[in-house]
């Protein structure tokens, strides 16, 4: 039997939402928290679990005594583009939580069975309506207190016909003049922003950064800009 699953997730800005999805037997609550992941119930059996370090490994993880599942909690990838059109960048603003009514570049969490590409340009159709041209590689951002990585790709559209999808509430093209900086959703957004009206958009110069938050709260960015060389 399909019953749903209820997942409470804390982004970094300490704002919660509610997402659902299904499992197979007993309800299960997966936490994420801001220091702590914690999960109740094996979603193999739906037995309690418990957290332990399984043999042959090195940290704690969350391990059914029943059927002797260990279950392993890995960061999620987030894939989004910079798009541009006439010099102008396409951004949309939050329908859903967290940061709701906040403006944000098109980006969103994997789907299995896609490579990054397809999800960022997909993505920027399901926010946007958007028709993206090709996509270079941007930059690799990791996002280690909320366990996510943002793999950031930049690219034209192809045209300017843009329309607010599903999860959002307005879409736009924004000059760097335009931008509202002070209502972006994630301070990610903010960085790959800065980025690209810094540096532009140069064949084989990728940026990665690593974004923390201190005790107090504060956005803490160790970034760096590589130069690949053109093996061509």
């Amino acid at each position: 039997m399909l019953r749903e699953r209820e997942f409470k997730d804390y982004d970094g800005e300490n704002n919660a939402n509610i997402r659902t999805g299904f499992t197979a037997g007993k309800t299960a609550y997966l936490i994420n928290a801001k220091k702590d992941e914690l999960m109740n119930y094996c979603s193999e059996c739906g037995e309690k679990v418990v957290s332990i370090t399984p043999p042959n490994d090195n940290r704690e993880r969350f391990v059914c005594n029943v059927c002797n599942m260990v279950h392993y909690q890995n960061p999620n990838n987030v894939a989004g583009a910079i798009l541009t059109w006439q010099g102008k960048v396409l951004l949309c603003k939050r329908a859903i939580e967290p940061r709701y009514g906040k403006w944000t570049l098109p980006a969103g969490f994997m789907e299995n069975k896609e490579t990054v590409h397809q999800a960022a340009a997909r993505e920027s159709i399901e926010e946007a309506n958007a028709k993206p041209g090709h996509l270079n590689l941007f930059g690799v951002f990791s996002v280690p207190y909320i366990s996510q990585v943002h793999i950031m790709f930049s690219g034209p559209l192809l045209d300017d016909n843009i329309s607010p999808g599903i999860e959002s509430l307005e879409v736009g093209l924004f000059t760097e003049a335009e931008i509202p900086w002070d209502e972006l959703s994630f301070p990610v957004v903010g960085h790959s922003l800065k980025l690209f009206y810094k540096y532009g958009l140069v064949p084989g110069r990728v940026h990665q950064a690593s974004i923390s938050r201190t005790p107090d709260n504060e956005v803490q960015i160790c970034s760096e800009t590589l130069e690949i060389a053109n093996t061509d």
